[in-house]
């Protein structure tokens, strides 16, 4: 009998997907799987498992070996391993009864595995792990005596520092603050950055030091009334000390961009772009990303679009909507022509689907395999096609901070996700964030509602879709843009869409199942509630007996073991 796995990386996670070839996948007496990791000295530990047998009277937040308390699945997102580092990983069946467990079939150590920014020749993936409704922070929270999201926010907005804001910043953090650090200490470099919303003091500070080489476009936010000015603050800090340029153009449309360009001595080599506003949510408390690019070619066309919207003040001309509904193509990031390029508001026909919109349609409908993903505030479409593209058969695997009101009930739905007070149908496979109840040794998290209410109306702010990252043409989508017709035709958005580079298109499909997994569960705990009959589902305990292995039929954990094995 033997196991069969396969692991897959980037810069903050290793996923992993494992199958029991022999015997229908049953394991005699199998009470989970160990997993292990070697680093490259050689030493070998056994990851922890923080939920436990019941009999073992688990204490809230401890752990055990995964050799102790197995884990009673065929998956595992690991969030242990560092930056940099070289692994490999080992699954072992534990086999016979709590507390006297021993070895059973082994898939023996994977391929050496590497933790890096690196996704493509020229290119790097970064993502931060703001995950707020978690159990590391809600321990965070009792131990410090914080019992409100209100309390919370205060204690990190009073330490951008502190080890939790640090591991919470992830390698976004360190790229963004990198970045502006680095053109402190290098006067041939500019910095040209398009920003929606600006509040953090350290990089406020950091791009003073940096002077009138920092030529900053600052949109007034969100507001809801003409005039008003969430970044005045910012901008009062910045005045007189970097080339500094109002775009006031909110409540009629969102100065939306998030983007820098990077001009070393006069000439464009790189730019960074996603979904991170440089604020304490953004960094911190959100699920975010970026990626940058060094290619000379994809940097001028944002420092065209930089000039364009300077030039534009705070309106949206005509030329400006003419300029941006031309896509840029033909932008080589891994091969030729793989790079698509959209800036928006574009020229709106009522009714229609046109532009950038069709665009992600058309990718959407080419998806041959699956189809990954994780936003903020999407509009009917792409949201209707990639579920569409799940009842014609293809893996779809997704989290949607808040679903949009209007999107089709889907016919074979068995799970409702909550929307405000009401529960809407939609399949577990697109998930809505919800905290989790406590459970065995597990705590219960923040709410959804106290989130939205005392930390910020985003909960995942990412806006990505990843397609068929293992076929022969992945795609990967992410920008600014929150996928939907609002930000088409009212506000500054850049779309980036790279084809054909099968590392980045890893690194963003490990980070959506990242995020998937880990609302997972909350959501199932929130189903087993309308649902007594399988309220067993969100036990907080190990089962004691080999029958949990039938999970490994159900449909969903099928889909999982053959797209990602």
């Amino acid at each position: 009998m033997t196991i069969e796995l396969k692991c897959y990386s980037n810069c903050d996670d290793v996923f992993m997907a494992w199958q029991v070839s022999d015997n229908d996948g049953q394991i005699a007496g199998c009470l989970g799987f160990a997993i292990e990791v070697k680093d490259s000295n050689g030493k070998v530990e056994a990851l922890h498992n923080l939920k436990g047998f019941q009999a073992d009277h688990p204490k809230t937040g401890q752990t055990q070996p995964t050799t102790t308390w197995p884990l009673q699945t065929y998956t595992w997102t690991d969030h242990t391993i560092l930056i940099d580092s070289k692994v490999q990983f080992q699954v072992t069946a534990m086999v016979g009864a709590p507390g006297q467990l021993k070895r059973g079939p082994s898939s023996g150590w994977s391929p050496v595995i590497g933790l890096s920014t690196r996704a493509g020749e020229n290119t790097c993936a970064f993502f931060n792990r703001g995950m707020i409704m978690s159990q590391f922070v809600s321990r965070y929270a009792r131990e410090n005596k914080l019992t409100t999201v209100q309390e919370l926010k205060s204690k990190l907005s009073s330490d951008v520092d502190s080890p939790l804001m640090q591991f919470l910043t992830g390698e976004l953090g360190k790229a963004i603050r990198g970045l502006v650090q680095r053109a402190q200490q290098d006067p041939s470099i500019e910095l040209y950055c398009a920003m929606f919303e600006l509040d953090l003091d350290d990089l406020i500070e950091d791009l003073a030091q940096v002077g009138t080489r920092a030529h900053v476009l600052l949109a007034n936010g969100s507001v809801k009334v003409a005039g008003g000015d969430e970044n005045s603050a910012a901008a009062q800090k910045l005045t007189g000390k970097v080339d500094l340029h109002r775009r006031m153009t909110a409540p009629h449309g969102l100065a939306h961009n998030k983007f820098v360009v990077v001009c070393q001595d006069g000439k464009p080599f790189g730019v960074l772009t996603g979904s991170t506003n440089w604020t304490l949510t953004g960094l911190h408390t959100q699920i975010n990303n970026a990626i940058s690019i060094e290619n000379a070619k994809l940097a001028q066309v944002y420092l065209d679009q930089w000039h364009a919207l300077v030039e534009a003040g705070d309106a949206f001309p005509p030329a400006l909507k003419a300029g941006n509904s031309r896509v840029r193509e033909g932008l080589s990031v891994n091969r030729p022509n793989d790079t698509l390029v959209w800036f928006t508001p574009v020229p709106q026909v009522k009714g229609a689907v046109d532009g950038d919109i069709a665009e992600l349609k058309a990718l959407v409908n080419a998806a041959k395999e699956g189809i990954l993903f994780v936003m903020f505030m999407p509009g009917q479409e792409p949201l209707d096609s990639i579920l569409q593209q799940q009842q014609n058969g293809l893996y779809v695997r997704g989290v949607v901070s808040t679903l949009p009101d209007g999107t089709k009930d889907n016919p074979s739905a068995t799970f409702k996700i909550m929307t405000g007070d009401s529960f809407k149908e939609y399949k577990l496979d697109v998930v809505q964030p919800q905290g989790a109840a406590a459970a065995g040794d597990f705590v219960s998290t923040f709410t959804r509602q106290q989130f939205l209410s005392g930390m910020g109306f985003a909960i995942t702010h990412s806006k990505v879709i990843v397609i068929d990252p293992f076929g022969d043409n992945p795609v990967v989508v992410t920008g600014s843009h929150n996928l939907s017709s609002t930000a088409s035709g009212g506000n500054d958005e850049n779309l980036l869409i790279i084809r054909n580079c099968p590392e980045l298109a890893q690194a963003y499909a490990v980070n959506c199942m990242s995020v998937y997994q880990h609302y997972r569960w909350p959501s199932s705990q929130h189903e087993a509630a309308q649902q007594p009959a399988i309220a067993g589902a969100a036990s907080g305990y190990l089962n004691t007996g080999d029958a949990w292995q039938a999970k490994r039929k159900n449909a969903d954990v099928q889909a999982d073991l053959k797209f990602w094995s």
